[in-house]
């Protein structure tokens, strides 16, 4: 992914901007005509940034009479909550909050009528450090300084990038600003003011020498020498201006991909006539200027464009070599490929010049290449380890501040900071700005010793804290628990993305143990050898629901010989026991109830034999009480109806203050002021009439909180296929009250058709379908001149066998597809399988298959029983879409298959399907 500059235009100033955030809205959630309270971010410190020890005050204004705020840590876990008049907290909401980390606010303000508005914002807690002698030049941001408009952060962003550890900014001095009359360059004062910004904050300056003039051409990017004499005078120019201390220059952005259609063609023969030139002019008045390039953007044939520009010599000019190498919405593991490239490249030239990643980044927001905020933060940070541990020289992010407030334009999100204008606040942190800061304090002037790979997806990058200490950053894409050696007795400290730390002290066997997962954590220590992979203890929680307490189990695995005492500290709770040498031994654990919904960390401290040796950590999502579904249904006449749910999962009723719906043109209220009991669900019906597609909607309000809300679409049913009631014998007979029912006919239907087909005789079959109130059954009696079935578990659709796909409702109302499938296998066993949702993958529980296979006859008889409960289909909703395929094998393998419907063997399309009415009536 590349990132599109333009030219500089005026930069607003801080007030102004700041006065335009005061005017922004925040979003209303409105219970009655009465108009909402107002409710506005304004930050009183800049960014809602603060160190330990000092007093977190978020600022705000409302006309509202009350204030409910909730404050939640990174980990999603409720740290504060409260209410109160809001002319008694006069536009600032105090805090005594000290813990180190990124935090979410949630506040509603609370009109006099009891209408309310929901908004929030964010803040950061950071540990004390100084920066500002430091020497390390590996963290950098792009800073977007020399842009205008709201992309601009303005100057009060600059103490931000320096306390958040960034030591470059990458920005811009445009030409085109700097020369607007020829043969004149003067660059304007804004530029000169966001460099003695960056000077008093101790920032460097990675200076872009950039882009067109229209005084000297219309395109782009120079193509002629008299062109680039014209750009090369400004680039002299820019150093005059900037110096070489604590400044370094790069020439151009993106050169690869810039003005493809001008005269220049984006070519590397152009880009290394320009670099020739410059290089040349700048280093004969400044001969200690740092000058990169071509700060290349991985996409289309960019290896064959940076090879030219070396065999041109291109390499001859620069003293690093830049890149982007974006890889949204991947991890960043995917882009260490570019970089060893990059190297090789270089290598097969005979250089060994720095690389620096001059962008990557992860944007979030809505957008479907976007990730969101805390994968954005872990991404980063794995992005700048990733690229020292694999020789990188310098990291920037990309960039420092949202470029804009749109959340489905990717462009706009891939900030460290929200935008000035953002309704949570101006500059304040998103997660991955807590994070950078964590990684700057933690490795800030410490030399990197090197990078090792543990397990299949773990990676470890080892830094020289001096006096025998090390800090190692730990990750793994695939959770599990590691332990680091470092002598007994020892003090290992454990810090995890958002700066926590928790002191642990090798046992006796010399180990501490983390977990390792897609967060990085950071261990410092006197830290020896690789991490090991470890099954000594493990934490798991089941799913929360909002409102009750989260619980879950610690385990520890005793490899040792001797019995170890052992406490687990939870929740804000300690739990003892003791494990037996070579035993294992299980702690309940229990996190408190809160009312917030979203990802969880779940984390627990194990105390052996009175030292704390472990951390180990779980997540997980807590989901909200009440939940909402609409579902097409038909009752025992036939008649469509759309059906409304509302399902507490809580252990606590909970009360409604309506379902607002709309279905085509109709639309209404149900279910005003009602109460779900608890682990109940309220049901009501809405008659409709389906002419053609159609959609349908709804939301349910709640008192004080966010609407819940669903919706979906709605497909006309005709002559839908009729199951009847039965329930089937498996025995591998057809029962006669089954036989008796109109046959599904199944001949020569297969799509592509069965290779070298032979009529009936070689295959086909007649199916049945029925139903009762545990299970869906499906009979079939299916011809074979030959039966095969090599295969077993997952890869039976290889071989003879049935498969059935299902959804709930008409076809094409939804995309969620049961996929099961039976076979008799070669082996002797019946093998049942479900392959889809993904998530559910393996021997679906509670299906049950009698296959019965007669040689003499040449047939193969199926009797499966589906339980409702394994669908997640609900019986009395009476209308379902489903299709059957059987497939062939006559010991040469897959040679095709029958079907009635389509969308599994053809194309995974639920849309295909054919409707499936269960009927009331009894099969006879």
């Amino acid at each position: 992914m590349t990132r599109r500059r333009s030219g500089a235009v005026s930069l607003l100033t801080a007030g102004l901007l700041l006065a335009a955030v005061l005017q922004s809205p925040a979003h209303a959630a409105t219970e009655s005509s009465a108009a909402a309270p107002t409710l506005t971010i304004t930050p009183t410190t800049v960014g809602n940034t603060f160190t330990v020890g000092q007093q977190v005050k978020l600022g705000f204004s409302t006309d509202a009479t009350t204030v409910n705020w909730t404050v939640r840590d990174a980990g999603g876990t409720e740290v504060a909550k409260g209410s109160a008049s809001a002319a008694s907290l006069n536009g600032q909401l105090p805090l005594s909050i000290s813990t180190p980390g990124w935090y979410q606010t949630d506040l509603t303000a609370v009109g006099s009528d009891g209408t309310t508005t929901l908004g929030g914002t964010d803040f950061a807690v950071l540990t004390p450090h100084d920066f500002s002698t430091s020497t390390d030049t590996r963290i950098g941001v792009a800073g977007a300084l020399g842009f205008g408009s709201t992309a601009n952060p303005g100057l009060d962003a600059v103490p931000l990038m320096a306390n958040g550890g960034i030591s470059t900014d990458r920005d811009e001095a445009f030409w085109a600003a700097a020369e607007t009359t020829k043969g004149v360059i003067d660059f304007p004062q804004r530029y000169k003011d966001y460099k003695a910004a960056l000077d008093a904050n101790n920032v460097d300056f990675l200076n872009i020498l950039d882009y067109g003039n229209t005084l000297y051409y219309p395109d782009e990017a120079p193509s002629t020498d008299e062109q680039r004499e014209a750009f090369t005078r400004y680039a002299v120019a820019a150093v005059d201006q900037w110096g070489t201390e604590h400044t370094t220059y790069e020439l151009w952005n993106e050169w690869n991909l810039r003005d493809p259609n001008g005269a220049a063609k984006a070519s590397p023969e152009n880009y290394v006539a320009l670099l020739t030139m410059v290089s040349a002019a700048v280093r004969a008045k400044h001969p200690d200027v740092t000058l990169t390039g071509p700060s290349l953007a991985v996409i289309n044939d960019w290896q064959g464009w940076f090879t030219k520009f070396a065999d041109l010599g291109g390499l001859d000019y620069v003293d690093a070599v830049t890149i982007h190498p974006y890889v949204q919405p991947l991890d960043p593991e995917a882009s260490v490929t570019y970089v060893n490239t990059i190297r090789s490249i270089m290598a097969a030239h005979g250089s060994t010049k720095p690389i620096y990643i001059s962008e990557q980044g992860w944007a979030t927001g809505t957008n479907p290449s976007a990730v969101s905020e805390p994968v954005q933060a872990r991404d980063l940070v794995r992005g700048n380890l990733l690229a020292y541990g694999n020789g990188v020289a310098r990291y920037s992010s990309y960039n420092f501040m949202d470029s804009g407030t749109d959340p489905s334009n990717v462009e706009n999100r891939f900030g460290l900071v929200r935008n000035r204008l953002d309704t949570r606040g101006a500059l304040v942190p998103k997660p991955s700005y807590v994070a950078t800061a964590v990684l700057a304090r933690q490795i800030d002037e410490l030399p990197l010793i090197g990078q090792t790979r543990f397990g299949t997806n773990g990676y470890d990058v080892a830094f020289d804290a001096g006096g025998g200490q090390s800090v190692h950053a730990v990750w793994s894409a695939t959770p599990g628990v590691v332990a680091a050696t470092a002598p007994a007795g020892s003090t290992v400290e454990v810090t995890n993305l958002y700066g926590v730390t928790t002191d642990l002290t090798a046992d006796a066997g010399g180990h501490v143990w983390v977990t390792a997962g897609p967060d990085t954590v950071y261990l410092r220590g006197a830290i020896s050898g690789p991490m090991l992979p470890s099954s000594r203890f493990a934490l798991s929680v089941a799913p929360e629901i909002a409102g009750d307490a989260a619980t879950g189990t610690l385990t520890f695995t005793n490899p040792d010989a001797v019995t170890h005492a052992f406490t687990v500290s939870a929740g804000g709770a300690d739990t003892s026991g003791s494990v037996t040498a070579g035993a294992t031994a299980t702690a309940a654990v229990s996190y408190p109830a809160q009312d917030s919904t979203g990802a969880r960390t779940y984390s627990a401290k194990v105390t052996v034999d009175g030292q704390a040796v472990a951390l180990v950590s779980a997540t997980g999502t807590a989901t909200p009480p009440l939940s909402v579904t609409g579902s097409h249904v038909v009752n025992g006449s036939g008649k469509d109806l759309l059906r409304f749910r509302i399902t507490n999962a809580s252990s606590h009723a909970q009360n409604v203050a309506g379902l607002d719906w709309v279905s085509g043109t109709a639309s209404g209220t149900l279910l005003a002021g009602c109460t779900v009991a608890a682990h109940a669900t309220r049901e009501v019906d809405v008659p409709i009439t389906l002419t053609g597609p159609s959609t349908w909607s709804a939301s349910l309000r709640r008192t004080g909180e966010a609407d819940i809300k669903a919706s979906g679409t709605l497909v006309p049913v005709s002559a839908p296929t009729v199951a009847k009631r039965h329930t089937v014998k498996l025995d591998g007979v057809i029962d006669p009250a089954v036989a008796r029912q109109p046959a599904i006919a199944l001949e020569g239907t297969g799509t592509p058709p069965v290779t070298g087909w032979g009529g009936p005789s070689d295959l086909s079959g007649s199916l049945w379908l029925n139903h009762d109130d545990q299970n869906l059954y499906l009979s079939a009696k299916v011809t074979d001149d030959v039966f095969s079935q090599p295969n077993r578990a997952g890869n039976i659709w290889g071989g003879d066998g049935l498969q059935l796909g299902m959804t709930a409702g008409a076809p094409g109302e939804t995309t969620q597809t049961q996929e099961i499938g039976a076979a008799l296998t070669d082996a002797g066993p019946v093998d049942t399988w479900r392959w889809t949702p993904t998530t559910q993958t393996g021997v679906p529980p509670g299906v049950q298959a009698k296959v019965v296979r007669d040689e003499t006859a040449h047939t193969t008889t199926y009797e499966i029983a589906i339980p409702w409960s394994t669908l997640g289909f609900k019986a009395e909703d009476r209308l379902l879409s489903t299709t059957v395929v059987i497939n062939e094998n006559d010991g040469t393998g897959r040679r095709g298959w029958l079907t009635w419907g389509k969308g599994v063997a053809e194309t995974k399309n639920p849309a295909l399907f054919n409707a499936v009415r269960l009927a009331p009536e009894a099969a006879r």
